[in-house]
This record gives structure tokens, C-alpha cells and sequence, in this order.
């Protein structure tokens, strides 16, 4: 009877120590698993931790990029105005240059035609058509118009030539008392001593309109040639439609004007007979050699072509030697 008492006892026991055994396994899977879950919860606290942290960066970041947008947004904002300003003084800049400049070319218009205008002599004598007598520089100057020759009135080797009256007649009514412009020829006088010009009265080229008149033929004399295409221009203009000096046939040579018998010369409008108001005391020496041919030297004061191109010394007798 014994051996079974014993034999529940080792079964006892060993059921004891696999009870006890499982009750520490189940501590021990129990405490593995709570680390477990420990280890879990701290990593996943970290993880979290981690989240938030590049969050804060994130926005962090996020934060100074809109700082900096900002910062370039005012930036912009003042260069703006100053670009603004810039191009508003630029185009200012321009506006004023080219309001400088058209003053300037206004200016210079003006004074261009000022120029024109602008009188240096005053007229107190008319010879003929194409020479005149003027108070310039503080003397009495003889002026020759430049690039023109008019027909002969006083010529003392000659009659009176045909529209030579009209010319002088035209020159009295256009210059007699005027102040006007005289420009002087790169040869500013001729053999005989007068100054060579051309007589510019209200800005208006007065040998021109000589010309443009049918009253003087155009005469080159070199270098004074500075308007001749003008007046060529201007010859031809008057030879084509016929008038004044062209109105006469083969009357107009490269040499100056031909003689007309009377019945050319007593045609209606043109001149040479008494009716011209021209008597026989006109006389005019263009210089003491011509005087000399005339046997009219010396010629004095009173005398008929006595002038003070004649009387160099002004002792009122000309052409004395």
C-alpha cells in the first residue's frame, strides 16, 4: 500500500514543478512581452518625437521662406519705384533732350532768318539796274551786283539799251532808301574798285529777282559763282515764258546785249528813245579810263559823270592825272 503513496507523491511533485515552471515561463514571456511593449511604445514615442520635430523644422522652414518672400516682396516692392523713378527720369531725360534739341533747331531757324534779315548798309544812290550807291561801314561804298548785268543806260560808249530803263526803273522802286544785307563775293571788289555783292532787302536775293523780272541776263564772273545755279534756274524760267529782255530776238548774247535797229528798239514796252526820261546829261564814267576815251577828263564836280568812284581823294575834281 505504500508504493502508491509514493507514486502520487512524485506525481504530485511533478505536476507541482511543471505548474510552477509554467508560472515562471508565463512571467517570464509575460515580462518579455511587456519590454516588448515597452521597447515598442518608446520607439514608437521616439518616432513621434522624431514627426514633430521635422514638423517644427518643416515649418520652421516654411516660415523663413515666407520671411524671405516677404523680405523679397519688399524688396521689389522699393526697387518698383525706383525702376519707376528711373525710367519716369529716363523718359523725362529724353523729353527734355528732345525738347532741348527742337529748341536748339528752333533757335537756330530763328536765328537763320534773323540772320536774313539783318542789314549792314543803307541804299542812297541808284546808277543803273545792276549798280548802286550805299552808305556801308561808315563811307559811301559803289556797290556791282554780283552774277547779273542789266542792260546799258549811261554807258558813255553806248546808247541806251533796250529794258535798260525799266531795270534802273525797278531797282529804284525795290532798293532806293532800304537798308539791306550786303554779302560780299570771295572777290570783294573789281577792277574798278567797287565792292562786289549781293543785295539781300527783306531777305529776299535782289539780284535774283533781276532775273526772275526778265531785266538782267546772268554774268559769270569767277569765284563769285555761289548762287548760280539758282539763277540760271531762274534765267531760264524767264527765258521760256518770254518776258523783258527775252522778249527780243538775238537780242541776249553770252557777250551782253545786241544793238537794235529803231523799229525793234520804239516796240511798246521797251526803251531807248526819249520817252525814257533820260537826257543826254546822264552820263556815266565806270571808271577815269573811260572818262579819258570820252575826252571828259578831268571830270569835276559840276561835271556830267562826275562821281566819287572818279574822286578817290575827294577833292571834288576826278580823273585828275
Amino acid at each position: 500500500m505504500k508504493k502508491p503513496v509514493r507514486l502520487l507523491s512524485s506525481t504530485l511533485a511533478l505536476t507541482l514543478f511543471l505548474t510552477a515552471c509554467s508560472e515562471e515561463s508565463g512571467e517570464e514571456s509575460g515580462s518579455d512581452t511587456a519590454e516588448e511593449q515597452t521597447n515598442e511604445q518608446t520607439s514608437e514615442e521616439e518616432s513621434t518625437a522624431d514627426t514633430e520635430e521635422q514638423t517644427e523644422e518643416n515649418n520652421e522652414s516654411a516660415d523663413d521662406e515666407a520671411a524671405s518672400g516677404s523680405e523679397n516682396d519688399e524688396t521689389t516692392e522699393e526697387q518698383q519705384p525706383e525702376d519707376a523713378s528711373n525710367t519716369e527720369e529716363a523718359s523725362n531725360g529724353n523729353s527734355s533732350e528732345d525738347s532741348e534739341s527742337t529748341d536748339e533747331e528752333a533757335s537756330a531757324d530763328a536765328q537763320s532768318d534773323s540772320d536774313a534779315e539783318d542789314t549792314n548798309a543803307t541804299v542812297t544812290n541808284i546808277v543803273d539796274g545792276d549798280t548802286i550807291d550805299v552808305d556801308y561801314e561808315g563811307g559811301e561804298e559803289r556797290i556791282r551786283l554780283i552774277l547779273v548785268d542789266t542792260p546799258e543806260t549811261k554807258h558813255p560808249q553806248m546808247d541806251v539799251q533796250p529794258f535798260g530803263p525799266e531795270a534802273t526803273e525797278f531797282t529804284t522802286s525795290v532798293l532806293e532808301g532800304e537798308d539791306v544785307r550786303l554779302e560780299l563775293g570771295v572777290e570783294e571788289r573789281d577792277y574798278y574798285g567797287r565792292l562786289l555783292a549781293y543785295v539781300f532787302v527783306d531777305g529776299e536775293n535782289f539780284n535774283q529777282q533781276l532775273i526772275e523780272e526778265g531785266l538782267a541776263r546772268v554774268a559769270v564772273y569767277p569765284p563769285n559763282t555761289e548762287y548760280l545755279d539758282e539763277f540760271e534756274a531762274a534765267e531760264e524760267e524767264a527765258r521760256s515764258a518770254g518776258i523783258g529782255i527775252w522778249s527780243l530776238e538775238d537780242y541776249v548774247t553770252d557777250d551782253g546785249y545786241e544793238e537794235q535797229d529803231d523799229e525793234s528798239q520804239d516796240s511798246p514796252g521797251e526803251s531807248g528813245s526819249s520817252d525814257s526820261g533820260e537826257s543826254s546829261e546822264d552820263v556815266y564814267y565806270e571808271n577815269c579810263d573811260a572818262a579819258r576815251d570820252a575826252g571828259a577828263d578831268p571830270v569835276r564836280e559840276d561835271d556830267p559823270g562826275y562821281g566819287g568812284h572818279l574822286d578817290r581823294d575827294g577833292d571834288g575834281v576826278g580823273c585828275e592825272t
